[in-house]
């Protein structure tokens, strides 16, 4: 009878312990979607920048755990990233017929992938640095996040929109920007709250000493200048704010035009003064070649009235035969007024990181067939080379980005010279909420336009020169080289703005090195790593324990 009862008594107790097992899964599991969700909170429009923290603090505790290092991880960083980027449903939902279901699959498919590079890392660092707890948590996984944020940003065009440095525009850690750029204000958050973690679970009071010393250094950094200002000049941003279900019918073409010219009459009439006007991303839904009769009209006009004007266009090269998404610059470039606008040719860009999709669709002939996702408007462009010449407006030189080429730092580099002036962003992001109609004044709006307004807010920070952003419904804004807003316009109405801009000559650390130093800091964190864990393996006969 006792051995049955002892019996029964084990049976009880395993299943007890099997239950409490699957019970610590589904707490870590939790734990994971918690923190990371939580996390979004730190990106625009909330901006909680210090929310971060729990997110990385849920990460951290995870890496401290024997096993399931790079699954909580992954599943962590998909909660995070999943709400983030949930506006882009908006695009295939309400303009492209997708069901709301398989928009939600596709997009914790994507953010799955977007969370996969810092997992597999993590995975390596683990299996690697096994038993060295500082060399992988404060070391190695900080500089291994670092290179997967490089991934994220290049793979297959990249998306590097959910970086961790974006999360601290507005706080003093915005004074490594200049330096490093988003990515060394990345590994900073990392660096501080592992040494934190690992002072926790260690006990040692050093690395507290050390995590305060990353943290607070930016603070003695944030009022050095790296480029010096030009004279003040004065710049008109047209907000136009049509429709996206109308924005490429060529019934409303003439309309759209309209809207845009009566918003800058009065430059064009010479009745109000302005030295740069600027419409935002296709603000002309017609080709280049159809209107150059008009477009020589306005050249004319601008330079009669000594303005620089640049708008958004398309345009159709004839030898090539391709399309091109462009910004075109008239009207007054150098100050004499000797150059005027000739057709197809000069004072021009060429969008280049083009979005799949939306303007070049991926293997064209096989997946056009499948529906309208696949068939957008103006979604068969061609790209323009890496390296093009500044727009010249009024006597300065523009470096220009069209949409979410703002997101990409390192591209925007190669065309970022000593003598550019500022940066010109141009974007419709109607694609990304509910325009009113006649009968309903109200509106949806999604975070996405706040977060690549964030993301452009971060470029003025960087090379501390001013970012000048013209968009179709908002938010239309200009940052000065200290990524202060000095102008924006609401979103969602026919807008006309002014404000004064300081041109900005010079080049940041960041804009002259680019990422050589955050890859220079991340090379030498990984040789220490690398060279102390050798060291381990060589000598661990003679002592040096393993700390798990």
């Amino acid at each position: 009878m006792k051995s049955l009862k002892t019996k029964a008594i084990k049976k009880i107790v395993m299943k007890m312990n099997k239950i409490l097992t699957k019970l610590a899964n589904y707490k870590n599991i939790f734990i994971a979607i918690i923190g990371g969700s939580l996390g979004t909170l730190a990106f625009a429009p909330y901006n909680y920048s210090y929310a971060i923290l729990i997110t990385l603090f849920t990460l951290n505790y995870f890496w401290y755990q024997k096993d399931s290092h790079s699954r909580y991880t992954f599943l962590t960083l998909v909660s995070l990233i999943f709400p983030t980027i949930f506006w882009i449903h908006t695009s295939m939902t309400e303009y492209s017929d997708v069901p709301m279901i398989v928009a939600i699959i596709a997009l914790l498919i994507f953010s799955a992938y977007l969370s996969i590079y810092h997992s597999f890392l993590i995975y390596l660092a683990n299996k690697i640095f096994r038993g060295q707890i500082f060399l992988k948590n404060v070391l190695v996984i900080p500089s291994l996040w670092i290179l997967a944020d490089f991934l994220v940003g290049y793979m297959f065009t990249g998306f590097p929109w959910v970086y961790l440095g974006y999360t601290q525009t507005d706080t003093y850690l915005n004074a490594l920007a200049p330096i490093g750029g988003v990515y060394l204000i990345t590994l900073v958050l990392l660096l501080a709250t592992s040494l934190l973690c690992y002072a926790f679970i260690t006990r040692k009071i050093l690395s507290i000493a050390l995590a305060f010393i990353i943290i607070l250094c930016p603070i003695f950094i944030k009022d050095l200048s790296y480029t010096r200002p030009l004279n003040e000049m004065k710049v008109a941003l047209v907000q136009g704010s049509i429709a996206q279900e109308i924005k490429w019918d060529p019934k409303k073409a003439n309309d759209i035009f309209e809207t845009y010219y009566d918003q800058s009459r009065d430059y064009f009439l010479g009745t109000k003064e302005v030295d740069l006007l600027v419409w935002p991303e296709s603000a002309m839904p017609e080709l280049e070649n159809h209107i150059v009769s008009l477009l020589l009209a306005l050249d004319q006009k601008a330079l009669q009235h000594r303005f620089a004007f640049v708008t958004g266009i398309q345009t159709y090269k004839l030898e090539n035969k391709n399309y091109y998404n462009a910004v075109l610059g008239l009207g007054l470039k150098d100050l004499k007024g000797e150059q005027v606008y000739t057709p197809y040719i000069g004072n021009r860009y060429y969008k280049r990181h083009l979005v799949p999709i939306g303007e070049k669709v991926p293997f064209e002939e096989l997946l056009r067939k499948y529906g309208s996702f696949f068939n957008m408007p103006m979604s068969s462009f061609s790209r323009g080379d890496q390296k093009q010449e500044n727009i010249i407006a009024h006597g300065i030189k523009l470096a220009t980005a069209i949409c979410y080429e703002i997101a990409y730092p390192n591209d925007l580099i190669v065309n970022l010279h000593e003598n550019t002036s500022a940066i010109l962003t141009v974007s419709n992001d109607g694609w990304f909420g509910l325009s009113p109609s006649a009968n309903n004044k109200t509106y949806w709006l999604s975070r996405g336009p706040m977060q690549h307004a964030n993301i452009a807010k971060m470029r003025a920070l960087e090379f501390q020169k001013p970012v000048i952003r013209a968009t179709n419904t908002g938010l239309s804004a200009i940052y000065d080289h200290r990524g202060k807003m000095i102008l924006s316009l609401p979103f969602y109405e026919i807008s006309t703005k002014e404000a004064k801009v300081t041109p900005r000559v010079g080049l940041t650390p960041f804009n002259e090195f680019g990422s050589v130093i955050i890859l220079s800091i991340v090379s030498f964190l990984l040789s220490i790593a690398f060279v102390t864990l050798l060291m381990t393996i060589m000598t661990k006969d003679r002592g040096l324990p393993r700390e798990e």
